[in-house]
């Protein structure tokens, strides 16, 4: 869509709605609606900043992987579609969805690590409007431009294959994507991983065969997925810790433990929850073999190797208490 090489998943949304009020309908026209110049281009509207925030990005490709120029992305959509999709999870007629684009800096200020936003680079805009020649349609806006030109198909084509809800992006909307597959709009075309929530809401839902089932089946559909590695999974084990669930705790890094044989951290985690639980012979076997990985996993560091090892004693010494 923009000339920068890339497209994000846009958002967003308006709508013409009619407020009923005591005594008979009034209409009231909202300003977040898509209005167009004679030759067919969109008219900026001026009050975006003031609508729902979706959700930012940096540097999102969907071409090879790897960008030459990243960027991040401010995905913004107006109030009236947001709750328009949150009522009948469909976007409504004159949705909008605005994605601002900014470079990045690294060194500023006070600033040592990481990235943030710096100069503004333009917007892309997507349109549900069926008075349109296509009922979606993309706009561009360079710096400083309150009307922006139509682009080529390409926009279209490529939210028409890979959006998750009609032309939207909403898989990479963290507000909306669990409503969205929730409601089953979510298109059966596109594949969403597990993440920790939704596993530990199947979990709670479905118990944890069901639970480990599906984590064993996203693994194969989505390989190359980041989203339920070990530290999430671990993260994911110690909520429920915190909620006095010992043995889904127990269940969860036992998976981790399992499929991370290697891990110290895996094995420090399920003596953890064996010890919360009062399985003291559990707690203490399994720290025997947090000692036993200490020794042999050349790639923590001396402090490190300390620390489990203190630990693991610790717990071996508590659990043996009569």
């Amino acid at each position: 869509m923009k000339k920068i090489g890339f497209i994000f998943g846009l958002a967003a949304a308006l709508s013409l709605l009619a407020a009923w009020k005591p005594g008979g309908p009034a209409e009231t026209k909202s300003a977040n609606v898509p209005t167009y110049t004679a030759d067919g281009k969109l008219n900026l509207p001026a009050n975006y900043r003031d609508w729902v925030f979706l959700t930012s990005g940096f540097g999102m490709n969907y071409a090879n992987g790897t960008g030459n120029n990243p960027m991040f992305t401010n995905v913004f959509v107006s109030p009236e579609a947001y709750q328009g999709f949150k009522a009948t999870a469909k976007w409504p007629e004159k949705s909008m969805f605005i994605v601002e684009i900014y470079s990045p800096a690294g060194h500023g200020s006070i600033n040592k690590g990481g990235h943030y936003q710096d100069s503004y680079m333009g917007l892309d805009v997507e349109v549900k409007d069926s008075s349109q020649p296509n009922e979606w349609s993309y706009y561009n806006f360079n710096p400083g431009e309150t009307v922006g030109a139509p682009v080529g198909p390409g926009c279209n084509k490529c939210h028409s294959e890979h959006a998750a809800v009609e032309h939207t992006f909403v898989q990479f909307y963290p507000t909306l994507l669990d409503f969205a597959m929730d409601k089953g709009v979510v298109r059966p075309a596109v594949s969403i991983p597990l993440n920790p929530s939704r596993f530990l809401k199947l979990m709670s839902s479905a118990g944890w065969e069901k639970a480990e089932q599906a984590y064993y089946e996203d693994k194969k559909k989505n390989p190359e997925s980041d989203l339920l590695g070990e530290s999430a999974l671990n993260q994911a084990g110690y909520s429920l810790l915190r909620e006095k669930k010992n043995n889904e705790a127990i269940s969860v890094f036992k998976l981790v433990a399992k499929d991370y044989s290697n891990s110290v951290n895996a094995y420090d985690s399920l003596g953890d929850a064996y010890a919360a639980a009062g399985q003291r012979e559990l707690a203490v076997s399994t720290s025997q073999k947090e000692l036993e990985l200490v020794q042999k996993d050349g790639k923590l560091s001396a402090e490190q190797k300390q620390q489990f090892t203190s630990l693991a004693q610790k717990r071996i010494a508590e659990m043996s208490k009569r």
